[in-house]
């Protein structure tokens, strides 16, 4: 520990300032590991929440009885590994969105010959003021690229494609692009997807946020961020899938993982997303084993989930992502 105001402790003296000050189990050889290879802070004030149950006069946190730093081990092995299994879809996810949105903006604008710089290229229905905001932040980021084609295309040809965009502007630009391009742009992803609103029609608000989570998680889980607790307050849009839970469920306002996993089962084959769940499933059994109850009910209701075997009724409706929709 090496914050401001506090002054240095070596391994061992964290060791015992955690026994004595926070009633935390830690003694030993594969203890002193722990805070060796994650760090104090990583560790302890990264993943403390699920295991304190109040706090004292002064104001700090008190440990439920018989929490041991290997608890907290187990936590952040959890985490890491719910944040890896998660980049991988969602880094799949982003790359193929980004690819069809590519493909239909360049379709829907062929007959006018409208590039991606040009206001008329698109929905009209939109603030042309925030339409040229987006393209010059678009070009903006394009223009910093280090990517050796990037530059190519720059430095030697009058238009950058389309690809070449939609592959290296920030996520959140990319959602903006098609927040403001043609309404058939939104509604092609929609209908590939199947992201509809209970009247049947392309749920395009539905798009968006869930393209923003994603975006918000993937960035969390690219800069190795603790994420099995992340919420947005009163971000949920209480969709089909969600009405598949029981009700409780739709009593929820904030955004948690639970809704990122629903909004990845619009956009994962079937096979892809039963990986998904039953591997978290896997996650979370495993650290239902390494925790006290208390500690564990803590985590999984930080995930969104009011029982573990809820998961399972996500797996129940199947859907098809039909690609052929595209011509």
């Amino acid at each position: 520990m090496n914050n401001k105001g506090k002054k240095f402790l070596t391994y061992n003296q964290q060791m015992k300032y955690l026994r004595d000050q926070k009633s935390i189990i830690c003694s030993g050889t594969s203890d002193k590991a722990i805070l060796c290879r994650k760090g104090y802070f990583n560790i302890i004030n990264g993943y403390k929440t699920p295991f304190t149950c109040g706090r004292d006069s002064t104001g700090e946190h008190i440990y439920s009885r018989d929490t041991s730093i290997t608890h907290f081990h187990a936590l952040k092995e959890f985490d890491d590994d719910l944040r890896f299994l998660l980049f991988k879809h969602l880094s799949k996810t982003e790359e193929e969105i980004r690819t069809f949105t590519a493909y239909k903006f360049d379709e829907v604008n062929l007959s006018t010959k409208s590039a991606w710089y040009e206001v008329s290229a698109y929905s009209p229905s939109h603030d042309v003021t925030h339409i040229i905001q987006l393209i010059s932040k678009a070009y903006s980021e394009l223009s910093r690229s280090k990517q050796e084609y990037v530059k190519h295309y720059i430095d030697n040809h009058k238009v950058i494609p389309t690809w070449v965009l939609t592959k290296f502007i920030r996520f959140a630009t990319f959602v903006d692009f098609i927040k403001y391009g043609n309404d058939e742009i939104k509604r092609s992803l929609c209908e590939l997807y199947s992201i509809y609103s209970n009247n049947g029609h392309p749920n395009y608000k539905l798009l968006i946020n869930s393209l923003h989570w994603i975006r918000t998680i993937r960035n969390m889980c690219a800069h190795n961020e603790r994420v099995y607790d992340c919420k947005r307050a009163n971000g949920r849009i209480n969709e089909s899938y969600i009405m598949s839970l029981p009700q409780s469920y739709q009593n929820e306002r904030d955004q948690k993982i639970i809704d990122l996993l629903i909004y990845l089962k619009y956009y994962l084959s079937s096979d892809e997303y039963c990986e998904l769940i039953t591997e978290i499933k896997s996650l979370l059994l495993k650290l239902q084993n390494k925790l006290h109850n208390n500690a564990y009910d803590n985590v999984r209701a930080s995930i969104g989930f009011k029982d573990i075997n809820h998961l399972d009724l996500l797996l129940m409706s199947n859907k098809t992502i039909s690609y052929h929709k595209f011509r």
